[in-house]
């Protein structure tokens, strides 16, 4: 995973709302962007199965994933113990819809 790292707290509790979103919204993109990496990662393992240490390479990156959404409960937990939570929950179910769409979108094509 290129870029783990979540918005740090502190700097979320001393933004205006609209900063905030600004830091969630930035966050998902870092998301989507490490998502490509991955299917990068994924292409790269598939196209050199006979090297030596790709299994190895590929499964680190793996952990690091669940590494990654491990602090992911950590920090989701914080957010609630803030208030923070619902604002971020919002701007989550955002992106499901932007996501949801750009999904729509692929499985038209591929239909054609």
């Amino acid at each position: 995973m290129r870029n783990n790292r979540m918005p740090p707290i502190s700097n979320i509790i001393s933004e205006s709302k609209e900063e905030r979103v600004i830091l969630y919204r930035r966050f998902f993109a870092e998301l989507r962007l490490n998502r490509l990496h991955f299917q990068l990662l994924i292409l790269n393992y598939f196209s050199n199965v006979d090297i030596p240490d790709n299994s190895q390479s590929f499964r680190k990156e793996l952990e690091n994933y669940f590494t990654f959404f491990k602090k992911m409960d950590s920090w989701l937990e914080t957010l609630k113990q803030e208030g923070l939570y619902p604002e971020f929950k919002e701007q989550c179910l955002d992106e499901i819809k932007a996501i949801e769409q750009i999904i729509q979108s692929y499985e038209g094509k591929m239909k054609t």
